[in-house]
């Protein structure tokens, strides 16, 4: 596979510039593959490919991996509410709140943790953290009927998805993720692995233009919160996107069904005359992203991913034979941050010759 000069060039540019301090690639192209690092951990030392970095938003679809080992096994559907295995989240519209609306963020409930007072909790372990999300969570109201509207929700829908897969299965906090990871024989985690030394990880830090949310951003990838909290190389991350490349399968093992892997990159919340499109409500399947425009504009009609924290994003384009995962050290606003993956997106596609796709038939890649 090619050395990726366009990308390199890009990204010596955006580091020059002070975007990022570095960034973390890795692309496989019809089953090539290729890693790339380039540039600083963010705390004096070299970004390289096997720097643990977080993951963010990107890890979802780990998590809704979990959800369909359940769901092929017959254990879980995607309407069953979500009451009857947590009755504790029971009562009003809650009883309305069904599993597909936590994967698809239409459980019509605000993200409980943007507005929570943490100040008169007493909180000294992961026990008390866990409580209190999943407290916060069981008081806060359905301000819209379940299934009627999307509300992105980063961290409490995931949480609640696994905390609910733990209940069948008798696992704790967390394992939903960790037996997915193990499973895929990968070496990312759930929460950062602190015994390892500073240079082993990235700092997360804002590029000069914007440290907008760089605090929440900062404490939820410092917990082991499902859905945002895993840390481990991009090239883990690729991994998780070649399992639904391939309809489900790692290496000689069929891990989820192809059923499944469709419903779950389908859309399931799209954009019509009554749906607009804003930062919390956007085209979505089921732990996807499902609008190929919000990769970039080279992309397939079939492309789905999902990005994360504005230093994240996994896209997998099934025409192309494509997976990316990339990270980049340094959180953007969120204009600038799409403005950098379409730019990755563009030189990526220059360099590894890919047709550019369009609805109908293919286009001449420079146009």
């Amino acid at each position: 596979m090619t050395e990726l000069p366009s990308v390199h060039a890009l990204l010596k540019d955006e580091i020059a510039q002070g975007s990022e301090t570095g960034v973390q690639l890795s692309v496989s192209l019809a089953g090539e593959v290729i890693d790339l690092a380039v540039g600083t951990n963010g705390a004096g030392h070299d970004l390289t490919s096997d720097t643990q970095v977080p993951w963010t938003c990107s890890s979802k679809p780990l998590g809704a991996a979990a959800f369909a080992v359940a769901w092929d096994e017959g254990s879980i559907d995607l309407t069953t509410p979500v009451h009857e295995v947590l009755p504790e989240f029971g009562g009003g519209l809650h009883d309305r709140v069904r599993v597909r609306d936590l994967l698809a963020h239409t459980s019509g409930i605000s993200e409980p943790l943007m507005s929570a007072d943490v100040t008169t909790v007493d909180i000294s372990s992961w026990d008390d953290i866990d409580a209190f999300v999943w407290k916060a969570f069981c008081a806060a109201p359905c301000t819209t009927i379940p299934g009627t509207t999307m509300e992105y929700a980063a961290v409490s829908h995931w949480f609640v998805l696994d905390r609910l897969l733990n209940a069948l299965s008798g696992g704790g906090p967390g394992d939903t993720y960790r037996t997915m990871l193990a499973r895929l024989g990968l070496e990312a985690t759930l929460g950062p692995d602190w015994a390892r030394p500073n240079s082993d990880r990235v700092a997360v830090g804002s590029g000069e233009a914007s440290g907008e949310g760089l605090e929440y951003m900062q404490l939820a990838t410092g917990l082991p919160l499902p859905g945002v909290g895993v840390w481990g190389p991009v090239r883990d991350l690729r991994i998780v996107g070649e399992l639904f490349l391939a309809g489900g399968r790692h290496q000689s093992e069929q891990v989820i069904s192809a059923r499944a892997v469709a419903a779950l990159t389908a859309t399931h919340w799209g954009v019509t005359p009554t749906h607009s499109m804003t930062d919390w409500a956007f085209p979505y399947g089921l732990g996807f992203m499902t609008l190929p425009a919000l990769f970039g504009e080279r992309c397939s009609p079939q492309t789905y991913g999902h990005a994360g924290g504005n230093t994240s994003t996994l896209l997998v384009d099934p025409l192309q034979d494509l997976v990316v995962a990339v990270y980049w050290n340094g959180r953007l606003d969120t204009r600038q941050s799409s403005q950098r993956r379409f730019a990755l997106v563009r030189a990526l596609h220059d360099d590894l010759g890919l047709t550019r796709m369009s609805a109908g038939a293919p286009v001449a890649a420079d146009s």
